[in-house]
């Protein structure tokens, strides 16, 4: 008899919440929803503190395994999770590689160093200041840094790494949602990448999953 696992995602409501639902829902994994927005209070529940004393989302619970920071929780499912029919990560050494080089840039150069620093200063102001040269700065690095990744697509794949959805695209067109937000411009060679990867009925599903 299969074990049954008991797996919860805290957290709703922003780009990075939307990450976890949409790996979760792309692998065909049953879950519960915790619906705990950031700076609200229901940051300050008691159970919730006890799984996340640093009050971030989104947190999974899998099983005995609590683990925080969307790209970790994705790249946690696509391994945990993997299958020939949803391969949300590769297998090979070398596209491994390529993997985690395109998860670490994302995360870092298109997440905390510019767009993380547009919501700080747009959203959030009245916690971190205003900073006009800041958000100027942000916007300018973003433009420089989405520019790399125009370049694979010019042979004219369909997804980040070639021919499969994986979950680099999950977080790549997570950040285009930010980038929305905070009027940060995205190339148009991008457009049909991006149509194709959010017509993908488990990205529906996420986004509603994410509204609660």
């Amino acid at each position: 008899m299969t074990e049954r696992v008991t797996r919860i995602l805290w957290g709703v409501g922003t780009s990075r919440t939307l990450r976890a639902h949409w790996a979760l829902i792309e692998l065909g994994l049953p879950y519960e929803t915790k619906p705990v927005r950031p700076r609200t209070p229901s940051m300050d529940d008691s159970t919730f503190l006890t799984v996340s004393p640093d009050k971030k989302v989104p947190v999974l619970q899998d099983g005995d395994l609590t683990i925080a920071e969307s790209p970790a929780i994705v790249q946690y499912l696509a391994e945990r999770y993997a299958s020939d029919a949803v391969p949300l990560a590769p297998i090979s050494i070398a596209e491994r590689a390529r993997f985690l080089e395109w998860v670490s840039y994302i995360s870092m150069e298109l997440d905390a160093t510019s767009l993380y620093v547009l919501r700080r200063h747009l959203d959030l102001s009245g916690i971190y200041g205003e900073a006009p040269a800041a958000v100027t700065s942000a916007r300018e690095y973003f433009a420089r840094m989405i520019a790399r990744a125009v370049r694979p697509f010019s042979d004219g794949r369909p997804y980040l790494l070639g021919d499969r959805f994986t979950a680099t695209d999950i977080l790549l067109v997570s950040c285009f949602n930010m980038a929305d937000r905070f009027g940060a411009d995205l190339p148009r060679e991008l457009s049909d990448y991006r149509a194709r990867v959010c017509s993908r009925p488990a990205y529906e599903l996420a986004m509603k999953a994410n509204q609660q």
